[in-house]
């Protein structure tokens, strides 16, 4: 099956409003269904996990290049832009040579498989949020909750997770008390919770291997809230001998996941 080569697409074009639109408006994003990729690495990692790519814009300037090719050997349309108007696509400072539209692949929390779990509760940055997934991948996790606070299909996060969230199984809740919702549901799963604190927890190596625990990071000024403690088995810190009182929640997520997964 090969896909179509569109003509050149005109930067006045619905299509290319659409994408302008998709790149800085979650709640559109939520509605269509749909996200943006960046980058010709990125595109061809969609392509190659299979995920829904419904659609492939690249630059005049790199239409000879191997996202077309790719793009036409998995069946999807794969239209042309002049390169004044598809600089202006992405969200990047340097522009990248080729885009994609994507379906959206969340699944519910129940369907997530069994496993380690990272649960990132209320985060506000996208770059921790798609750091995280990206170490979640790398070390072994089964898959991400994301609770509330930043949306994963944000292009920001897209970027940061290095084409993990392609491969790595997500749940997504939003919405009035995600977290504590997140929290009911795997609880109700029998998946025991470990939220991860500043100071007061127990070390990473004292986490029970089983059940598969879940890590619970929250936001990055605040942290977990106290009725999410609550809901959780357990208290769990990265021990530090800095003169810091804490690390990015990027970092101890990364060094709680590599700490847990490596006994």
């Amino acid at each position: 099956m090969t896909g179509p080569v569109e003509g050149t697409v005109g930067g006045r074009s619905p299509l290319i409003t659409r994408v302008r639109r998709l790149a800085r408006e979650r709640s559109l994003r939520r509605e269509e269904g749909v996200y943006l990729v960046e980058g010709p690495t990125l595109v061809a990692d969609a392509l190659a996990a299979g995920r829904e790519v419904l659609q492939v814009l690249v630059p005049v300037s790199a239409a000879d290049g191997g996202v077309v090719a790719a793009a036409q050997r998995a069946g999807v349309p794969c239209g042309i832009v002049d390169d004044g108007p598809f600089g202006g696509l992405t969200t990047t400072r340097s522009p990248q040579a080729a885009l994609a539209v994507v379906a959206t692949h969340d699944v519910p929390t129940a369907e997530l498989p069994d496993g380690l779990l990272v649960v990132l509760a209320d985060l506000a940055d996208p770059g921790n949020a798609g750091t995280l997934v990206r170490s979640a991948e790398a070390f072994g996790a089964a898959g991400v909750v994301v609770a509330g606070g930043v949306d994963p299909y944000n292009p920001k996060c897209v970027r940061a997770t290095a084409g993990a969230l392609f491969r790595l199984p997500l749940a997504v809740l939003e919405g009035d008390d995600a977290v504590g919702r997140a929290l009911d549901e795997l609880g109700d799963l029998g998946r025991p919770c470990w939220a991860t604190v500043a100071r007061g927890g127990v070390d990473p190596t004292e986490v029970p291997a089983e059940p598969a625990p879940v890590l619970v990071l929250g936001n990055e000024p605040h942290g977990l809230p106290d009725e999410a403690l609550e809901r959780c088995t357990g208290l769990v810190t990265v021990p530090t001998t800095g003169a810091g009182d804490s690390l990015n929640v990027a970092v101890a997520g990364s060094v709680l996941l590599y700490a847990v997964v490596d006994r």
